[in-house]
């Protein structure tokens, strides 16, 4: 199919903003030729499609993700350690991906869309106690599991003993004005991991209240790319279930460092 060179050209610049962006509201006058016109939409799938990339568009926004391993454009532990400084071992990389996991676990309900946000979100604190017992539940297993490690591909003995001994307890600021952000501490380092789904508009970190709360973009993702995945559904299982202390690590793998965001 041959394509004028209008419509090349706008294709181009609206890709090239998603690449900045990410993200665009579907009333965005450059996202709109996206749902407009065929031979743009087209245009702007191959583009994303040779650099690994995926698009997609639901009522309100147009995402552009990266399309899993291969992607020219996936996060890597070297990128994420370059972005995020303080992601400064891979062990700190690999808590990062369990915290984010944990967090899409406790906020993925499929009556998702009807959330307000004066209600929504998880407490720091909440999401601390949920990040502590499912860790203490995988070393657990761990210690009366000889093979548990192995077939769960983690350092489970390393990570636990980053979360629960190198990293020390947050106490709150003399002001009023909410936690430590020091890496050092259990809240500072839920800050961090958060980081990239912050800097994606993904969700609103509510420091001020001590508050995670989830975009209704990030829900987009849960609908349009998450669920679709075998490896989001696995991960989400193997929380929820090891959690309970009946889950199966074997599925698990090491497809957790893996997610993407």
């Amino acid at each position: 199919m041959s394509y004028t060179s209008e419509d090349i050209r706008k294709a181009s610049e609206l890709f090239f903003r998603l690449l900045s962006s990410k993200i665009l509201p579907a009333s965005d006058i450059q996202a709109a030729q996206f749902y407009e016109n065929n031979d743009i939409r087209e245009i702007v799938k191959t583009m994303a499609e040779q650099g690994g990339l995926r698009v997609f568009g639901t009522r309100q926004n147009l995402h552009l993700v990266a399309d899993g391993e291969g992607s020219v454009f996936a996060t890597t532990y070297t990128q994420m350690k370059g972005k995020y400084t303080r992601l400064d071992r891979k062990k700190h990389f690999y808590l990062a991906n369990i915290i984010i996991c944990i967090y899409l676990s406790e906020i993925d309900r499929e009556n998702s869309y009807s959330f307000r946000i004066e209600d929504a979100g998880i407490s720091y604190y909440k999401l601390e106690e949920i990040i502590t017992n499912t860790l203490d539940s995988w070393k657990k297993r761990s210690d009366s599991e000889d093979t548990f490690s192995k077939d769960f591909a983690i350092a489970i003995d390393e990570i636990h003993k980053l979360w629960n001994i190198e990293m020390s307890h947050s106490k709150e600021n003399k002001d009023g004005s909410g936690f430590s952000l020091s890496s050092q501490t259990r809240l500072g380092f839920i800050n961090d991991a958060m980081k990239p789904l912050e800097n994606e508009n993904l969700i609103i970190n509510l420091h001020s209240e001590n508050r995670l709360v989830p975009k209704e973009e990030l829900y987009e993702r849960l609908d349009n790319l998450y669920r679709e995945g075998d490896r989001y559904n696995e991960i989400m299982d193997i929380i929820k279930n090891v959690r309970e202390g009946d889950g199966d690590a074997k599925t698990f793998q090491n497809k957790a460092y893996g997610m993407q965001i």
